[in-house]
């Protein structure tokens, strides 16, 4: 059985003002403080997008804004991908077709480089997001059960700074945009008492405690071959267990008619 969304990852100049007009929908739908403006910003400064659409109809129901970037960590060049504005409509929450596209693009961009260190620059204001990150890639900052390696948060910290100016707090490792800006929709994933269990959510409310007023926890993560092969293997799995789920659901009420 076919999953029932489709990605594909597109140039950011490709975009339709259809499509444009569909993204800022979504995201003002699950975002609060979503001003055309700062999407369309958010937008102009990626190069990449990846796009959910579902195969039925062709609504569009998630995307992410995507940058590449090359820098230097200990004189050594490093390819940088930044993700920006990334939302899913609640009513497909659990598909891994997200995971997938991503995976395949930083996939790519090994492949280009092989030998050249990969590195996932992530801003987490809301616990899903910052999951993504964990659940898959072990080296990632900060998180509760690793310690990086020398240099790794002086980079993060010279980074953000650099892209980000003042509204990047070093000592906090967060980022406060300047006036109004996104914050999660109330009731649109809660830390509610179920979740704040969870070790690496409670993580990630301690540090961020403003993510509800909008503030993005930074998070540089280290994406290495066996990671990724690894990370794109359970996403794959994760894929087909859905399928199957949603087969046997269906077999099962076709079965009872």
């Amino acid at each position: 059985m076919m999953s029932p969304l489709r990605g594909s990852t597109v140039r950011r100049e490709a975009l339709t003002e259809a499509q444009r007009g569909q993204m800022l929908a979504l995201m003002q739908r699950c975002y609060s403080g979503v001003s055309p403006e700062r999407f369309a910003e958010d937008l102009e400064a990626k190069q990449y997008v990846i796009l959910l659409h579902t195969r039925r109809g062709g609504e569009l129901v998630g995307f992410s804004t995507l940058r590449v970037a090359e820098e230097l960590a200990a004189g050594q060049q490093v390819q940088v991908v930044y993700s920006g504005d990334t939302v899913i409509h609640p009513d497909w929450w659990g598909h891994k077709v997200l995971q997938v596209c991503f995976g395949r693009f930083v996939l790519s961009r090994k492949l280009r480089h092989p030998l050249r260190p990969l590195h996932w620059l992530l801003l987490s204001a809301g616990f899903k997001t910052y999951l993504l990150a964990v659940n898959y890639f072990p080296r990632t900052m900060p998180r509760r059960d690793w310690t990086p390696p020398p240099g790794r948060a002086e980079f993060l910290h010279a980074l953000a700074a650099r892209w980000f100016g003042a509204q990047y707090d070093v000592a906090r490792g967060t980022l406060r945009f300047q006036g109004a800006h996104y914050r999660v929709r109330d009731g649109v994933a809660p830390i509610d008492r179920a979740a704040a269990t969870h070790p690496d959510i409670a993580f990630f409310a301690e540090r961020n405690p403003r993510h509800g007023e909008g503030e993005e926890l930074v998070c540089l993560v280290e994406i290495r071959w066996g990671d990724l092969f690894l990370a794109l293997g359970r996403s794959v799995a994760g894929q087909l267990r859905g399928w199957a789920r949603r087969g046997l659901r269906h077999a099962g009420v076709r079965a009872g008619t």
